[in-house]
């Protein structure tokens, strides 16, 4: 797996499509993000850089490479805490008396 990350010229949505159309067309990619305003292209996999580059430049667009490394790992999430059965808003008790001024009242909730 590397990230490779190339410097594009992309001017409109259609440079994007049709960058994106050669690019989809390789085997082995598993991720691929383009930035419009940086002018640069994210690809993820187990592609060859050259024949990446390569192939870009023969559709007519311009593509440099940047770096190549290995991708980032993936950022570890902590479980979310799981959810205790009840809380003291949503309790019932049933049957409880309550005494008030010598009034007895019985509470479901």
């Amino acid at each position: 797996m590397k990230k490779i990350v190339l410097k594009v010229c992309i001017n409109c949505q259609k440079c994007k499509r049709d960058l994106l159309r050669v690019v989809t067309k390789f085997t082995g990619i598993d991720e691929i993000a383009v930035d419009n305003e940086k002018g640069t292209l994210t690809v993820v996999g187990t592609v060859d850089p050259a024949c990446l580059t390569k192939k870009i430049r023969k559709s007519g667009k311009m593509a440099e490479i940047i770096s190549v490394g290995p991708p980032k790992p993936p950022e570890k999430k902590e479980p979310p805490k799981p959810l205790p059965a009840c809380c003291n808003n949503c309790q019932v008790a049933v049957g409880a008396a309550f005494i008030s001024n010598e009034n007895i009242f019985c509470s479901i909730l």
